[in-house]
């Protein structure tokens, strides 16, 4: 009987280097980022106009929350100066808030609802700006993030959890928006 050749097998760390080197240039070479760190946009536009969003909403200060949390946002970013009039912007940001629902989605043995979940939906433009005919760069007529929080039925705290839900969907809200900007998509 004819002994076959041994078979030599690579040492483990060594297919681990093969297959960080692989991912490495595939990774590298196919555009692939961390989400929010990179543009679409030419670097060009360094000035941005936040616009206070349109409210058509029954809740009357959801526009002031929103557009505070978005120049937050576009702070904390550092991706453009931040100008306080149209005029003086390469792009301007601009929306409206198009609802603000809020549904129970867990009830009590009793029937009475426990937790909430508030949906916050808006239509936003970012344009050129400084031109008679602005283009429009980036749009969603249809953004919306959502949250969830619990109320204690016997509490008088309802309205105070309701409020602390606005607070959290507009600044969910404005981080995926400004993402979505950035990304392009």
């Amino acid at each position: 009987m004819m002994n076959s050749p041994a078979r030599h097998r690579p040492p483990a760390a060594s297919v681990g280097w093969v297959l960080t080197a692989v991912l490495t240039t595939f990774l590298g070479g196919c555009g692939y980022h961390l989400v929010g760190t990179s543009s679409f946009l030419p670097a060009e536009y360094k000035t941005l106009y936040v616009a206070t969003l349109d409210n058509q909403t029954d809740r009357a200060d959801m526009d002031q929350r929103v557009t505070e949390a978005l120049t937050r946002e576009w702070v904390r970013r550092r991706r453009f100066q931040l100008v306080d009039h149209a005029d003086r912007a390469d792009l301007v940001l601009k929306g409206v808030i198009r609802s603000v629902s809020v549904a129970p989605v867990r009830f009590d043995e009793q029937g009475r609802a426990t937790e909430y979940q508030m949906t916050l939906t808006v239509s936003a433009q970012l344009l050129t700006g400084g031109s008679e005919k602005p283009k429009v760069l980036w749009e969603d007529k249809n953004f919306s993030r959502r949250t969830s929080y619990d109320v204690d039925v016997s509490a008088a705290d309802y309205f105070d959890r309701q409020i602390e839900a606005m607070d959290r969907v507009s600044e969910d809200l404005a981080r995926a928006l400004v993402s979505a900007v950035l990304e392009g998509f």
